[in-house]
């Protein structure tokens, strides 16, 4: 996978995460303090300049309610 093509999974699982987080009423505070990571992370993950461990993207999942397949869906189109 070329590294615009990485670049763009990321922008996209970024997005998933954002809308879930707003949908279960969670600021990025409140995320990162179920995740016990910081606010910043959670920040550069939605705007895609940064990606989670895979060992995390299942605990964020759990923490918003929704299946990994949820945040990760679409992603491979």
């Amino acid at each position: 996978m070329r590294y615009s093509a990485i670049k763009g999974v990321v922008q996209v699982f970024g997005e998933y995460l954002r809308q879930y987080r707003i949908d279960n009423g969670l600021t990025q505070a409140d995320l990162a303090g179920k995740l016990s990571v910081s606010q910043n992370a959670i920040s550069q993950y939605e705007a895609g300049k940064r990606h989670p461990p895979i060992s995390r993207i299942a605990h964020i999942a759990k923490a918003l309610g929704c299946s990994v397949g949820d945040l990760v869906s679409d992603l491979d189109t």
